[in-house]
């Protein structure tokens, strides 16, 4: 398994080609990105792990994901069993190392909450859990800032070491620790196409934002009809992404296109 070198400007290629595989078979790969949504909220009910139970199950639901956009590209209908393709990788082994992964996110994810906590008291780490609301956050509260700073600097290199660690445990039969290990370096060796890529998104999001406040004004402060335009918008960038995640391990992984299992 070995890593392409990129330009930075493939960084925002990826995001291009996450609208563009999504219309390749956006029925589908909305509905699947739906039944994804559906799941992960669901699990919180699961009794003792509920909290952290979505933490746990992205990385195998990701690697269905990336099923349904593979097949998507290579012009199949995904179906919805696509979605738990990832429990049967390696013949069927892959869940262990998946649901390994899914431990090391949850742990690593509340530790990078529990450090901000230091800055918040807690404020934010409430918040992501559903602890809080809102309205707990202070209008002139400067250290939710801090915290939200401290956060993103401790989860961005655990964000780069489950990037691509769930589809090399699963489709290269990568123990988790090296996958975890591999993924870091592989983000780091392209950082500059990542970073664009976070970039193309982040305007894409602000963009869409726009959008909305202007809907909005025109629809007169409507709630119920900004709810029902928010709710599709959302889904298609969430969907987007994930299809563009794809883009960026297709790239940058060398035999990405014929992976094992």
């Amino acid at each position: 398994m070995q890593i392409n070198p990129l330009r930075a400007a493939t960084g925002w290629r990826w995001v291009r080609d996450g609208f563009s595989l999504l219309r390749r078979q956006p029925i589908a790969l909305l509905a699947i990105t739906f039944l994804n949504l559906m799941l992960l909220s669901l699990s919180v009910v699961i009794p003792l792990v509920g909290a952290v139970s979505p933490l746990v199950l992205t990385p195998a639901l990701m690697v269905g994901l990336m099923h349904a956009v593979r097949s998507a590209e290579a012009g199949r209908m995904p179906s919805p069993g696509l979605l738990f393709a990832g429990f049967r990788d390696a013949g069927g082994t892959a869940w262990r190392p998946l649901l390994v992964l899914g431990g090391f996110n949850a742990a690593a994810t509340l530790a990078a909450l529990a450090l901000a906590a230091l800055a918040d008291g807690g404020t934010l780490m409430r918040l992501a859990t559903g602890q809080a609301g809102a309205d707990e956050m202070g209008a002139d509260d400067s250290s939710m800032l801090y915290a939200a700073i401290v956060f993103v600097l401790v989860y961005t290199p655990i964000q780069m070491a489950m990037w691509y660690a769930p589809l090399f445990a699963a489709w290269h039969k990568v123990p988790p620790a090296k996958a975890l290990f591999f993924s870091f370096f592989a983000v780091w060796r392209n950082k500059w196409a990542f970073l664009v890529f976070g970039a193309g998104w982040f305007a894409v999001a602000f963009l869409a934002s726009l959008a909305v406040r202007l809907l909005d004004s025109l629809l007169g402060d409507s709630p119920v009809l900004l709810s029902m335009l928010l709710s599709p918008l959302s889904l298609v960038l969430i969907t987007a992404v994930y299809c563009s995640f794809w883009a960026s391990y297709r790239d940058a992984v060398v035999d990405a296109q014929t992976p094992p299992g």
